[in-house]
């Protein structure tokens, strides 16, 4: 029958297995939950260009149709002054003309802006859509592989805790505290092996008596110097830790 130190030792084994595999799913959860907070935020990011573009559009279409109507105007003035005779009336046609002169030449000016600008906002918004496209594929892809490693790590988890449960049971109670708080106090290594009478958690050497009395793995002994719990392997044994 295994003693207490042989089962803390496997028991080990098996919560170092489980802390690692909820850790997977913890990073892979985490993972995704980044991911989807990076489409949210590229969303609205191209969902305010796009209102840009739209704005710019509406813009540039406003400048359009006043300038055709300018420009519209201003040929029928230079019409009507081929027509006219009288030299006051021609005067003020002629001045008439150059005001609409001066318009269109506004308009065209600010028109060109818009239009530069626009050309801008959509290569803006092209640039957003096609990063949005990128992310939303990589989260499909995560989640995906999220999906099929979930499946797999909690059928690995639910045996490992049947396993656990069933170890726990059979060490004394007063000891399965102490193994826990250790394990949760030293980063999820409580008990080490003792290999040619040096520790493998902290590598101090062992007294040389003690280190007989560990080998014999009867009872549970603590470093002297890192407080872990002391196990021996017979060499060719598969090591721990």
């Amino acid at each position: 029958m295994p003693t207490q130190i042989e089962v803390l030792a496997t028991l080990q084994l098996v919560d170092q297995s489980l802390h690692t595999k909820t850790r997977a799913v913890a990073e892979g959860e985490g993972r995704v939950a980044a991911l989807e907070e990076a489409v949210r935020a590229q969303t609205a990011a191209a969902s305010a260009a796009r209102e840009e573009l739209a704005a710019l559009g509406a813009r540039q279409r406003d400048l359009e149709g006043r300038l055709a109507v300018a420009e519209a105007k201003m040929k029928d003035r230079r019409m009507r002054i081929t027509r006219i005779r009288n030299d006051k009336e021609l005067g003020l046609a002629r001045r008439e003309v150059e005001l609409l002169k001066e318009e269109t030449g506004t308009l065209e000016t600010e028109l060109v802006a818009v239009m530069e600008q626009v050309e801008g906002a959509a290569a803006k918004l092209a640039g957003l859509e096609a990063e949005l496209a990128r992310l939303v594929a990589e989260r499909d892809r995560e989640a995906s592989e999220l999906r099929e490693t979930l499946a797999r790590l909690s059928a690995e988890i639910e045996r490992e805790r049947a396993a656990r449960s069933e170890l726990a049971q059979t060490i004394d109670d007063d000891l399965r505290r102490k193994y826990e708080m250790i394990f949760s106090r030293r980063g999820g290594l409580a008990v080490v092996e003792v290999r040619s009478g040096i520790c493998q958690g902290c590598r101090m050497r062992v007294p040389p008596q003690l280190f007989n009395q560990i080998q014999r793995n009867a009872e549970v002994i603590l470093c002297p110097s890192c407080q872990r719990m002391l196990f021996w392997r017979a060499e060719g044994e598969e090591a721990n830790g």
